[in-house]
């Protein structure tokens, strides 16, 4: 009795494993998640469920009845505090195309999937369409991805009915697939829950029909999904009392993958890749007719031709198709063309991940050469590629990156208005004749980006008398109206001694007298100080510099500029209006937005550059 009662309190406590029912296995848990939904700071903890048709509810009349609501909700039940969110990523392609879109970095689609710390991976429906060792190879590599972007991410595999299991259940079989994705989940540690079995035995016990539990064959109905919710509520109990929360998130170590064939190095590599040989009859930064995509590649020109040379197993494309798509042609490695036709019954664009070549040696050059085959518009997105390719500017310096990126761009036509340094003398005085300039920036992510441009090197270029010592003293989403509070100048500015305090960014929240407040308060410690004021650039498209935007800076009503303008003259601060001339040269690049953004918000390489060749600009006599 004593034993029974001991095993009991150790199980409550975390420490010895929840011994789990026969459609869910809790193997290491998610204790990092458990760190982060205990330790949320922030109220925003992401999980990022990537899957089919299932996770986005389709066929539900209550939305909430989704298996991923009912997770987020049982996870609530034991951290009400922490914010959560869920974010669901449905795709054609199932595991195959996820493998793609979770890595690192996607300059065309400017989306980050993988920013939560949980990752719940559902593609049983969509995988019954390819062979199963393709998709095992897939899900692999996924799983594998997923830790690459970050290590300490937690993951979660989730497998919906499907008529096929369905079947295998009613024989007293094991779907092959479950079986492969279940050596995946135990190799790598992975809690896993098995919605299929929990569902196939109510039917098969006769508590409910299939057809009445799918109208489709695979999405619920929300009789279905009340089912899906009871597995749901079991295995999220056993999931968080399985292991207690740990001190510190760890993080995981990749061991060899399970299948030798498995390859973990997908990307999609953007169309504007310095690798990417495009024909002139290419445009560029065009908008595109759906999302994700930031920006897409057009032609209407038959002929027109892309060549890229890569290392790696396989290679493909991602593109938008719509009733007027092109037809390509496609060669790997000098082999003869193949035809890649455009498909018929398209009746709205659509996202078209496809695979051109797989099984190529890993280690050798290849090159795909892509032409377009027939009338029509081809939009192209990026390439799949399971491998890698050259970086261009891997044996350049800071200053020649910023040079090549830049040079692939029209120049900025910017004249900066006489006077603008009469503020600023001490500023002026060490670029022209020499010395030390201590440069604070104070701001936002978008602060961020103009640190990024790498601006301090092409002033000290232009001033090589001078040693430029910039300082991004930033918080992410934040302004002056957070900075001006609890004497956090110290920390802020005080600290890193500044010679010119550079304030800037899209968090100030429209309040420039917040901004002023943070200038008297710098300037009460040490008086000696000088500051620049900048204007916002980049945000969201329905950010208010944007959205009302005009040239110059419109003095008949009370706006954010105009106020920045007024509190400069005010304190005998220097002022940059760069949202004039930012705007101005985004409208007239003939690019989209999305040309020159790194996500929603944030600007990318090229974006950083007309913030960086604007404040080049301006300092410059």
């Amino acid at each position: 009795m004593k034993m029974k009662w001991l095993v009991a309190a150790l199980v409550l406590l975390g420490c010895v494993r929840t011994q789990a029912a026969d459609f869910y296995q809790v193997r290491g848990g998610i204790p990092n998640s458990q760190y982060f939904f205990k330790n949320d700071k922030v109220g925003n903890q992401y999980l990022f469920f990537i899957g089919d048709s299932v996770l986005a509810g389709t066929g539900l009349k209550d939305a909430n009845l989704r298996y991923s609501a009912q997770t987020v909700q049982g996870f609530k039940k034991y951290f009400p505090q922490a914010g959560m969110r869920e974010t669901r990523h449905m795709q054609p392609g199932g595991s195959w195309f996820g493998l793609y879109r979770v890595s690192r970095g996607q300059p065309v689609f400017g989306e980050v999937i993988a920013s939560g710390h949980l990752a719940i991976l559902d593609f049983a429906a969509d995988d019954r369409n390819m062979p199963l060792e393709q998709a095992q190879l897939a899900l692999e590599g996924l799983v594998r991805q997923v830790t690459h972007y970050r290590p300490t991410h937690s993951r979660l595999l989730v497998y919906t009915l499907t008529p096929e299991m369905l079947q295998d259940y009613k024989a007293g079989r094991t779907p092959e697939y479950i079986k492969v994705s279940e050596q995946i989940a135990e190799h790598y540690g992975i809690p896993s829950v098995n919605l299929a079995q929990y569902a196939a035995q109510k039917i098969n016990a006769g508590e409910i029909s299939f057809e009445k539990f799918s109208a489709d064959g695979i999405n619920p109905t929300d009789a279905g999904a009340k089912i899906y919710a009871v597995a749901i509520a079991q295995f999220v109990d056993a999931l968080l009392t399985a292991f207690p929360v740990p001190d510190k998130p760890r993080q995981y170590t990749l061991p060899a993958p399970l299948f030798p064939g498995t390859d973990d190095n997908g990307r999609i590599v953007a169309y504007e890749d310095q690798q990417v040989q495009r024909s002139a009859q290419w445009k560029p930064g065009q908008r595109s007719p759906i999302g994700p995509f930031r920006h897409i590649l057009v032609t209407d020109q038959a002929g027109a031709e892309l060549k890229l040379k890569f290392k790696g197993s396989e290679i493909g494309l991602v593109d938008v198709v719509d009733k007027d798509s092109a037809d390509y042609e496609y060669a790997v490695d000098g082999a003869a063309f193949r035809k890649l036709a455009a498909p018929k019954d398209v009746t709205a664009p659509a996202m078209r991940p496809v695979s051109l070549a797989k099984n190529l040696d890993r280690k050798a050059e290849h090159e795909l050469v892509l032409k377009v085959a027939s009338s029509g518009t081809a939009r192209m997105g990026g390439f799949l590629l399971n491998g890698s390719v050259a970086d261009a500017f891997a044996k350049l310096s800071t200053l020649e990156k910023i040079d090549a990126i830049y040079a692939g761009m029209d120049p900025l036509k910017y004249q900066p208005p006489a006077g603008r340094f009469a503020n600023i003398p001490k500023t002026m005085s060490k670029l022209r004749d020499g010395g030390e300039l201590r440069m604070v920036l104070l701001g936002d992510s978008i602060m961020g980006n103009t640190s990024g441009s790498s601006f301090e090197l092409l002033l000290m270029r232009d001033y090589p008398k001078c040693k430029l010592i910039k300082i991004a003293s930033l918080r992410s989403s934040t302004g002056c109206k957070y900075y001006q509070a609890e004497n956090r100048v110290q920390d802020y500015v005080l600290k890193h001694n500044p010679d010119l305090l550079v304030i800037g960014g899209i968090s100030n929240g429209g309040d420039a007298e917040a901004v002023r407040s943070v200038i008297k308060q710098v300037r009460a410690q040490q008086p000696g100080v000088e500051v620049l004021l900048l204007t916002p650039v980049f945000g969201s498209i329905n950010d208010a510099h944007i959205k009302t935007f005009t040239r110059e800076i419109d003095t008949t009503t009370s706006n954010f500029r105009f106020n920045m303008q007024k509190v400069a003259a005010e304190e005998k601060c220097a002022f940059f209006d760069m949202t004039g001339p930012w705007w101005a040269y985004v409208q007239a690049s003939g690019k989209t937005y999305g040309w020159f953004m790194g996500d929603a918000v944030h600007a990318n390489a090229r974006g950083c550059q007309i913030i960086g060749r604007l404040l080049e600009i301006w300092f410059k006599d």
